[in-house]
C-alpha cells in the first residue's frame, strides 16, 4: 500500500510540474506574474496587464471557469483561462468550455495550447 501511495505522489507531483512549466513559460512569453498572490491569499496562475488567467489541462477545464472568476474579481482584471490541450485527449474539451461560457454569457477569455 506504501508504495502504491509514493508512486502515486510521484504522477502527481510530475503532472503538476509539467502544468507549472507551461504556466511560467506562457506567462513570461505574455508579460505576466506567475503565481501572484491575491488578498485571499489565492494565487493567480499568470496575471497580466489586463487578465487573470486560469491555466488548466484540457480535462479540468470546469474547474478553471469558476476559478478565474474568482481571480478577476480578487485582481480587478477580466478573467481569462488557458486551456492546455493534450495530444491524447478523446473528447473536445475547449469545445465544452466554449459552449458552456456561450450558454451563458460568461466575460472569460480563452487562450488555448498543445501540450
Amino acid at each position: 500500500m506504501k508504495k502504491l501511495l509514493v508512486i502515486f505522489c510521484i504522477f502527481i507531483t510530475q503532472l503538476d510540474a509539467n502544468e507549472k512549466s507551461i504556466n511560467q513559460q506562457w506567462c513570461s512569453a505574455n508579460s505576466g506574474v506567475s503565481e501572484y498572490r491575491t488578498k485571499y491569499g489565492t494565487y493567480v496562475d499568470c496575471l497580466t496587464e489586463e487578465y487573470a488567467v486560469e491555466v488548466e489541462f484540457d480535462y479540468n477545464w470546469k474547474e478553471s471557469i469558476g476559478q478565474s472568476l474568482h481571480y478577476a474579481e480578487a485582481t480587478n482584471k477580466k478573467p481569462a483561462v488557458l486551456i492546455i490541450k493534450r495530444a491524447k485527449s478523446k473528447k473536445d474539451y475547449l469545445l465544452e468550455l466554449n459552449q458552456t461560457i456561450d450558454k451563458f454569457n460568461l466575460p472569460i477569455t480563452i487562450f488555448a495550447i498543445n501540450e
